[in-house]
């Protein structure tokens, strides 16, 4: 089995970083990410609106994920270290997990109809992976949410695309409507005709497995801030 000092789970922003230091003072180390090579950034380099406003720190990820080598694939367990890629399960022995596995978008539990099939329903953060691939998520976007400055580069983005959008604030109440796919919406009495509903109401870390390590860069600040993305990164690799 092979040894290494550190394993660093996501290749985003935090962990092209966490990588690049931890090399450069002589460690052993492996990343591994289950998408793409530069996170959620990645995506936002797709979408010409998040592209400019994230400009800088994309930057940041483009001139480091040609120096860093990436493996692709799911860790399932950090200790010890078992990952599962095309290729197998492979297995290996770390000194230390960090943890760089990002934020997700929450879907709120009022929702009425997360355990049914019905197609058209989004966090925030998927309907940007889907669009950033070029594909079409629907027509008539309701977008209940959280009033925060992502939502106007949302709203930008998906009106520039050709989206017909309708933002609504928050609601405690919130009714599906539709058979297959979603047909109207009711949020706190009111009711909506959309054919695709997008939610956006905080974040949270990315750790479905509930992996064990050190948590570093948007999993412990769950923000769309890479400002505080940024300084939370800095703070950690001050330590060595």
């Amino acid at each position: 089995m092979i040894s290494v000092d550190y394993v660093i789970i996501g290749a985003g922003y935090a962990g092209l970083h966490c990588a690049r230091r931890l090399i450069d003072k002589g460690f052993n180390v492996l990343v591994f990410d289950m998408r793409e090579v530069g996170g959620e950034l990645a995506v936002f380099s797709r979408l010409d609106n998040f592209a400019e406003k994230y400009k800088i720190f994309i930057k940041k990820i483009e001139d480091l994920k040609d120096t860093i080598p990436v493996d692709i694939g799911t860790v399932i367990k950090s200790k010890p270290v078992i990952v599962s890629s095309k290729n197998g399960l492979k297995r290996f022995e770390a000194r230390r997990a960090l943890l760089c596995t990002g934020a997700a978008d929450v879907l709120p539990i009022k929702l009425n109809v997360l355990s049914k099939k019905i197609l058209g329903i989004y966090s925030l953060d998927q309907a940007l992976r889907i669009i950033a691939d070029k594909k079409r998520i629907g027509e008539k976007i309701l977008f209940v949410c959280k009033r925060e400055p992502i939502v106007e580069l949302s709203e930008k983005q998906f009106s520039e695309m050709g989206y017909q959008l309708e933002i609504v604030d928050m609601g405690e109440k919130i009714e599906v409507f539709g058979e297959n796919r979603v047909e109207g919406v009711e949020v706190n009495g009111t009711k909506y005709r959309c054919d695709t509903l997008v939610f956006y109401e905080r974040r949270e870390p990315f750790n479905p497995l509930k992996l064990k390590g050190t948590p570093v860069g948007n999993i412990a600040v769950c923000s769309y801030d890479y400002f505080k993305v940024d300084e939370h990164v800095k703070t950690f690799l001050s330590k060595f």
